[in-house]
């Protein structure tokens, strides 16, 4: 059965999908493994290999969430952040075997497997979807976004990201800040319009 969703006493008593007395980033997220390589889905090894299994001992500590799918896992270290999936039935406390479909995805879900694996046994391993640039980048997106769907306008925004050192109102029409500011504002409209599943995957380099 499903576990109870959290209960907020202050919100009159009723159920919700996540506490609304946490932040927003403090809340664990759950992605499908249809939409992110990253879960690591995990069943029960089959007898056949059951006795020659190297598993982790014990699975990270970890918030959870049941469906009619299985139990979902979001590891709490920071470090080594991800999402298990035990698939229905599965016991934790017997060895585990990796599922990998064969999709589109199968060489990013190998990936996540292998940096879930390395990092069971103590190492840091961290996610490299997103480099340290990309990161910043979005978050000057979101901060663009925001201003400009509270009415500021481009000059202020570029004003308030990069400083009066750089945007000056007698060359900003020609400035190349100007047109950051446009990029950043558009991509962030494609993010919320469904972009940020992008986020997910992993980035491809040419062979």
């Amino acid at each position: 059965m499903p576990s109870p969703r959290p209960n907020c006493d202050r919100s009159g008593g009723f159920d919700f999908p996540a506490n609304p007395d946490r932040p927003a980033t403090k809340q664990p997220v759950y992605w499908t493994p249809e939409v992110d390589p990253g879960v690591i889905l995990l069943i029960n090894t089959p007898p056949l290999l059951a006795d020659d299994a190297d598993v982790v001992a014990t699975l990270p500590p970890a918030a959870s969430q049941r469906d009619e799918f299985g139990e979902h896992l979001r590891t709490l270290s920071t470090a080594n952040s991800c999402q298990i999936a035990l698939l229905y039935g599965t016991d934790p406390a017997q060895p585990l075997a990796a599922i990998v479909p064969l999709d589109a995805m199968a060489s990013e879900r190998l990936s996540s497997l292998d940096r879930f694996i390395r990092s069971s046994k103590g190492g840091r391993v961290p996610d490299k979807r997103l480099t340290s640039s990309q990161r910043t980048r979005l978050g000057h997106m979101l901060r663009a976004l925001d201003g400009r769907i509270e009415g500021a306008s481009h000059f202020d925004i570029a004003h308030a990201l990069f400083g009066p050192r750089f945007i000056v109102a007698e060359e900003w029409q020609d400035s190349p800040f100007r047109y950051t500011t446009l990029r950043l504002i558009r991509d962030g409209y494609r993010m919320i319009e469904g972009g940020y599943r992008k986020l997910l995957r992993f980035r491809r380099r040419d062979a």
